[in-house]
């Protein structure tokens, strides 16, 4: 059974956004040493702070679940190669505008899939 480390897609997505550690915890009422030790697995996340973390980044919580940092664009697949600490240094502008597109389609596939549920609940209720 695959695991998945929640705490290490966190802080790559977090970095990704450009957000800081300091910022996330203001935004979540926590302390930056709590949000420390929920990036580094060692303190649990509620579901609810998935949830409110996944609202701040303007994701989904699947794409913090389902996160892969090695791919993400490039320019064969739309999957860019990660480096294990940070976007590739010496990456080009290129590289960038690839991440930022990428960044856009996820938040449209996510605003569909949204739709699509509430287009299955409406027409649910009608039954």
């Amino acid at each position: 059974m695959k695991t998945i480390d929640v705490g290490k897609n966190l802080k790559a997505l977090r970095e990704l956004k450009g957000w800081s550690q300091e910022a996330m915890a203001i935004e979540l009422e926590i302390s930056q040493k709590t949000y420390s030790n929920i990036e580094n697995s060692r303190n649990n996340i509620s579901f609810e702070k998935l949830l409110k973390i996944a609202d701040i980044l303007k994701i989904s919580i699947i794409t913090i679940i389902e996160f892969n940092k090695e791919r993400i664009l490039s320019s064969d697949n739309l999957y860019l190669e990660y480096k294990e600490q940070h976007i590739i240094k010496h990456s080009s502008r290129l590289d960038y505008e690839q991440a930022d597109f990428y960044e856009r389609i996820v938040e449209e596939k996510d605003k569909l899939l949204l739709e699509k549920d509430k287009i299955i609940e409406l027409l649910e209720s009608k039954r």
